[in-house]
């Protein structure tokens, strides 16, 4: 499965933050991000309005009809030839009194399905409709595309009136064909009328190659223009970071450049380039602007900075290859490259499933591929949080895309361990092999299901607490700490591999969750919780920025709060019943906050997006 485990979480975090915009506004003014949608409403609104402009509900045109396809907005019906004037998807954006609009791009991601569109467009009532800003024509897969930019002309700067964005589909293989899309952002400017320009921090160019033994090398970021005070923006690694890997190929932490008053002079941050003695393709760091301060007084562009490293080493064997690129599928569910030799790096995860040989989970920023092989390679023992490079044959055992390993170099022990990836939806391709987290509370469909047998065996969990109820089928793995135990008897947070058996083709069915051992079960009350516990309250969840822990009787507990491995990453007093907690700063993913006083300590989880 594909993914970017360096942010760490693209997607199920849910929701892009959004903040709160002051007069001059941000980069980002709103995001359709479709949270918990069926994908067919009539219509669905913005996640959030910013200050001093309103976006509009999203709808669509007379001539779609609304389709299922859940956390998006989708249609059927699309023309089967040219653009049709009526088959769109369409919002609106308007200033308020005194203001007006600076709009620069949108974003979106989208998905066809097997017959849907083949091409789409973009058009605006600025010119009633007529031309398109935009024409993108679309593979011919059923994958999502995402962060689809489409930049906006000078024509949509000083806005003082509303403007439409139309979103046309057209040249669908089938009346039956779907199209939806999902994460709709807008970026731009609200200023006063006849305001000053805020100026706009953006990098020198988008893109830089350079060699392996280059060293350390400078990224220089621009000011659009001058600012009567000193400002300051962060150059940090984005969402994605890219296909390298730090330490092992390159070193940076988030830096501030700041901008004297009155100069639009570059400034400069620093990225050291470390050059191994591995045979590899080339490999891409990816930088974001974040952060820009005086709020109000500058802003960032919403584009990235690409450092492309290309390899200066002598292949002696197979090509490293991502995970990513060893996961691509055909349409029947088989690698691409399956019956290949290959060879692949990464972190090792989850508990052995067997007594003989070897079978677990790598899991490189990219995505998770298993590991296979029927006997032991060597004195070589594989434990959770080993760094390997391993090689073998790529195919798949009942849709589970895997490497047959021959070889195994171990790289390091006990390294990073990423965190979870929140999932609300069913389980599909896109969770398979990746480390994944069940956003809400589960509970047993079907309690004889668990048997507390020392083999492997099926449980059936359902979702509690939510508008829809989500059902997945978690697989207990053999030669784990779950033999003898007794069955959960109410609702319990679970996180674990994703996993799959289907064994007929085409291999696109049969999705589980494998907990790596029974901590990965955490339940959400025990009867030995203190008293205090039946008053706990933890809102909003999931959550971007603020937290609200109430309790009855909480003044003076101490607070915790725990990423999914257990270490603490906050630490404060409640000074009252209700307490505001900010995970602003917190990676996305799922994380347990612990509040402890003098009765004892109860813990809850929340899903930071």
């Amino acid at each position: 499965m594909q993914n970017s485990y360096a942010s760490p979480w693209r997607r199920l975090a849910l929701v892009a933050a959004l903040g709160l915009f002051s007069s001059a506004a941000q980069a980002q003014l709103a995001t359709y991000s479709f949270l918990n949608a069926a994908g067919d409403e009539a219509t669905f609104p913005v996640d959030a309005q910013p200050i001093n402009a309103s976006f509009s509900v999203m709808s669509r045109g007379a001539g779609v009809t609304p389709s299922a396809g859940g956390g998006a907005f989708a249609a059927t019906g699309w023309s089967e030839g040219a653009l049709d004037a009526t088959d769109y998807f369409s919002f609106s954006v308007q200033p308020a009194t005194g203001f007006q609009l600076r709009l620069d791009s949108l974003l979106l991601d989208e998905r066809r399905s097997g017959t849907g569109i083949r091409d789409w467009a973009v058009r605006s009532s600025l010119d009633n409709f007529a031309s398109n800003i935009i024409t993108v024509n679309v593979p011919d897969d059923a994958l999502t595309r995402t962060n689809k930019k489409v930049a906006l002309p000078a024509g949509f700067n000083n806005l003082t009136t509303p403007v439409e964005f139309r979103i046309y589909g057209y040249t669908a293989e089938a009346a039956a064909g779907s199209w939806r899309i999902d994460n709709v952002r807008t970026y731009g400017l609200v200023t006063p009328v006849g305001g000053t320009t805020v100026p706009v921090a953006s990098f020198s160019t988008g893109a830089v190659t350079v060699a392996e033994n280059a060293g350390t090398i400078q990224i220089p970021v621009r000011l659009s223009t001058i600012s009567a005070q000193p400002v300051t923006v962060e150059v940090a690694l984005a969402t994605p970071a890219g296909s390298a890997s730090s330490p092992s190929d390159y070193t940076y932490t988030t830096q501030t450049v700041t901008f004297p008053a009155n100069t639009t002079a570059a400034q400069n941050v620093t990225l050291t380039i470390v050059d191994d003695a591995v045979a590899e393709s080339s490999e891409t760091i990816i930088l974001k602007l974040q952060n820009p301060l005086p709020a109000g007084s500058v802003t960032t562009d919403a584009g990235t900075y690409t450092v492309t490293i290309t390899d200066n080493d002598t292949p002696t064997g197979p090509t490293i290859s991502t995970v990513a690129a060893l996961t691509v599928n055909d349409a029947a569910g088989v690698p691409t490259q399956n019956g290949q030799t290959v060879s692949a790096r990464g972190t090792v995860y989850g508990t052995n499933q067997r007594t003989a040989g070897y079978q677990f989970t790598l899991i490189d920023n990219t995505g998770g591929i298993g590991l296979f092989a029927a006997a032991n390679i060597g004195t070589t023992t594989l434990t959770e949080g080993d760094s390997v490079l391993v090689t073998g044959v790529l195919g798949q055992f009942n849709g589970l895309s895997q490497i047959t390993m021959t070889a195994i170099t171990s790289l390091g022990t006990a390294r990073r361990m990423y965190l979870p990836r929140a999932v609300t939806a069913a389980l599909t391709e896109n969770e398979e092999s990746e480390f994944i987290a069940i956003a809400t509370p589960v509970v047993l469909v079907t309690p004889s299901q668990w048997t507390g047998a020392a083999t492997a065996y099926n449980v059936d969990v359902a979702t509690v607490g939510t508008p829809t109820v989500q059902t997945y089928q978690m697989r207990i793995p053999a030669n784990s700490d779950f033999a003898g135990r007794p069955a959960p008897t109410g609702p319990f947070l679970l996180m674990g591999i994703g996993s799959q058996f289907d064994n007929s083709s085409p291999y696109t069915e049969g999705y589980q969750i494998i907990p790596r051992r029974f901590s990965d079960l955490s339940i959400v009350q025990s009867a030995k919780d203190p008293a205090f516990a039946k008053t706990l309250a933890l809102y909003p969840n999931p959550t971007t920025s603020q937290l609200t822990l109430r309790v009855e009787g909480g003044r003076g507990a101490q607070v915790e709060i725990m990423n999914a491995l257990g270490q603490v990453v906050s630490r404060t007093v409640a000074t009252a019943d209700a307490t505001s907690l900010n995970v602003a700063s917190l990676k996305a993913g799922v994380y347990g906050v612990r509040i402890t006083t003098a009765e004892g300590s109860a813990t809850r989880r929340f899903v930071k997006q």
